[in-house]
Parts: C-alpha cells; sequence; structure tokens
C-alpha cells in the first residue's frame, strides 16, 4: 500500500552544491599558452606531470599542504574501503513487500520520465556527483569516482585551488563523522528513491527526496525497509494497513532531520577545511566566515574538530560553543597559531599557483626549460 506525504522544512536543500566547472573559467594568456603546450605530451606524459604536480604542491612547507598530506595519511582513513562509484543501492521489492508483487523498473537521466520528474522536484537541479569523491556515512567508506583527467588538475591548480574532484572534502568528512548509531539510518537514505508504482529512480537518493520541499509518494518497499533495518520494528509487514502509515513517515521524518543535522554540518565544515573558497550549502553560506575561523581554532587538525563536534553535535550549539571560545581569545586572537593558520587561508591560492608554474617551468611548458 502506498500513499503521499507532504513535508515543508524550513531549511531550504543541503545538498552539496557542484564544483566549479573547468569550461567556464577563463585562462590568462599565459596559462593558454601552457595548456597548448601541455595538449600536446604524450598521454603518459600528461598523467605523470599531473601526478608529480600533485605531490609537490602537498610538501610544500604551508599549514593548509601539511594538513592535506596529514589527513590523507590518517590512519583510520588508510584503513578503510576505497570503492568505484557506481549506481545507488535499490530496496529488493520482493523481499520487503512480497506480497505487492511490485514491477520494479529502473529508470536513468536518460529516461523522459526521470528527467520530468527531476524538474518537478527539483526545479533548481540537483548536484552531479558522479565525478566527485563521497564519503560513504552508512557503511563507512570512501566513494571514488574516475580519475580526473590530467588536464583539468593543471587547470585547477593553475588557479591556485585543489584538484576539484573532492577528495580532500571526502576524507575531511570521514575524519569528522564518528556516530556509529547514525549508520543504520545513512544508509537508508543512501538508497535510491522508488516512487508508488514501482519506478526507481537512479541518481536520486531518498536523502534528497526527504529533503525536498514537495509532496511525493513512498512505497511500501521503503517503509518495511525502514522499519527492519532502522529502527528494528519487525511487527509489520506488506501490505501496511493504512491507520499505520502516518505513524511511520513521523518516525522516517524524525530520523532523517536528525541524520540531515549530523551530516550537513559536517559536510560544510569539511568544505572549507582547507578550501578557503569551498562551496557550501544554501543554509551554511552567511557562516562561512565562522566554518573558517573554526577551523583556524583547530589548526586545522580534523581530529580536534571531530571532538568539538561530539561535545556540540548540532548546527545551533557548534556554532554557540565557537562563538563562546572566539570571544574568550579576545580581538587580536592572541593565540600562538592563529595568524600563521588565518594567513595561511588568504595565501593558499597565490602559493599553489606559483609552485605550480615553477614545477610547469621546470617541464619546459612556460616555453622554456630548466633541466
Amino acid at each position: 500500500m502506498l500513499t503521499q506525504l507532504t513535508l515543508l522544512f524550513a531549511l531550504f536543500q543541503g545538498s552539496a552544491s557542484p564544483p566549479p566547472d573547468n569550461s567556464e573559467l577563463v585562462l590568462s594568456d599565459q596559462d593558454q599558452n601552457i595548456m597548448r603546450r601541455f595538449d600536446s605530451l604524450p598521454s603518459e606524459e600528461k598523467q605523470r606531470i599531473a601526478e608529480e604536480l600533485q605531490q609537490e604542491i602537498l610538501h610544500i612547507e604551508h599549514p593548509l599542504c601539511d594538513a592535506a598530506q596529514a589527513l590523507l595519511d590518517d590512519r583510520k582513513l588508510r584503513n578503510v574501503d576505497q570503492v568505484q562509484k557506481g549506481p545507488l543501492q535499490v530496496y529488493d521489492a520482493k523481499e520487503y513487500a512480497p506480497k505487492l508483487r511490485l514491477k520494479t523498473r529502473t529508470l536513468t537521466d536518460k529516461s523522459k520520465i526521470w528527467r520530468s520528474f527531476r524538474k518537478k522536484f527539483f526545479p533548481i537541479g540537483l548536484p552531479d556527483r558522479n565525478h566527485l569523491w563521497d564519503w560513504d556515512y552508512g557503511l563507512n567508506r570512501l566513494l571514488k569516482p574516475p580519475t580526473r583527467a590530467p588536464r583539468d588538475v593543471v587547470i585547477d591548480l593553475l588557479y591556485g585551488r585543489w584538484p576539484q574532484d573532492g577528495k580532500l572534502a571526502a576524507y575531511a568528512e570521514g575524519a569528522l563523522d564518528r556516530n556509529n548509531g547514525l549508520d543504520a539510518s545513512a544508509d537508508y537514505f543512501a538508497h535510491a528513491y522508488r516512487d508508488r508504482n514501482g519506478k526507481v529512480y537512479q541518481g536520486i537518493p531518498l536523502y534528497e527526496i526527504w529533503n525536498a520541499q514537495t509532496t511525493f509518494g513512498i512505497s511500501d518497499v521503503e517503509s518495511i525497509a525502514f522499519l527492519r533495518l532502522v529502527v528494528n520494528d519487525t511487527r509489520l509487514t506488506s501490505p501496511i494497513p493504512g491507520k499505520e502509515h502516518d505513524g511511520i513517515y513521523t518516525q522516517i521524518e524524525e530520523h532523517f532531520e536528525i541524520f540531515r543535522e549530523y551530516r550537513s554540518l559536517r559536510s560544510a565544515l569539511a568544505q572549507r577545511f582547507l578550501d578557503p573558497n569551498g562551496v557550501l550549502p544554501t543554509q551554511f553560506q552567511g557562516i562561512a566566515a565562522n566554518l573558517d575561523k573554526a577551523w583556524v581554532l583547530m589548526e586545522h587538525k580534523p581530529r580536534r574538530m571531530a571532538k568539538m563536534l561530539e561535545r556540540h553535535p548540532t548546527r545551533k550549539s557548534f556554532l554557540s560553543a565557537l562563538s563562546k571560545e572566539l570571544e574568550a581569545l579576545g580581538t587580536d586572537k592572541e593565540v600562538p597559531h592563529w595568524s600563521e593558520h588565518w594567513q595561511a587561508r588568504n595565501s593558499l591560492p597565490g602559493i599553489i599557483r606559483a609552485t605550480t608554474l615553477d614545477f610547469l617551468a621546470d617541464e619546459g611548458l612556460l616555453g622554456f626549460r630548466r633541466r
């Protein structure tokens, strides 16, 4: 049995915004000449330069480069699984609602029905994360995309920014995610959405549909899966009696709001960890400076930030505690590391670009070869 649910959340959508698109960047004449020379190289040379250049950046003596290297070497994160990104997982209708005899039909973004659904329920679109790293909050693993093209890596670094593949942010989210009690909820909301007629919308997770300000249909398959896997309730089977619907949907909504609060704050902090221009969801854009100050306060150490989040797990309590700590420092920020780390956030783009130009000059890509 299926029904509809209206969700009117006060917050804007909390999904991460898409990264900058290199196709929209305007390269200087110098950079255009560099890239023309780069494009003329054999594929293996392009790959070598991109890889060695990234290592060169990581080994710059700079607080944020040190933090990036430490993050990638983190003991916990070195031992987690790294899984190639693939289609969203889908709950099995035969397992969770066999009596419905629901005919599952999987739709992708190539389908007119899928595109119409997206336009209706997500008029401003959905971020395409197929080419970005992600932290899997449910299964505690890293989801890796196809390798970023060497050309795009070099352009990113010429612009004074980290490669825009989301790897550092995904690692940072992993370092900040310490509440295993939310794993079941996280995994549930990571599954693909299915409508009342059994159509599965591949690429649209339950998280996004519950996060939308809209009215949508929900299948017994996902309802029963939630009861069994998230709240360990095996009393009900499908078809679900009508009188039970509202109670189930209220439970799902409550668990979603708790997980959204948890994930969105950590995701926002991760976006700003090493990137002074990290793109934030709408509801965090007005406090970007506060998040930057939080990282300076923590000396850009994710473990220290994770402990602060454990003490102050919600956005409201976290920002309140941060405000009190910043006030206690005084207007001059008389903390030994403050000036160094604050200035580092401003100096990083220029240092990345300068190092990149120097490296590419050594490769003969500025029109002359120094080695």
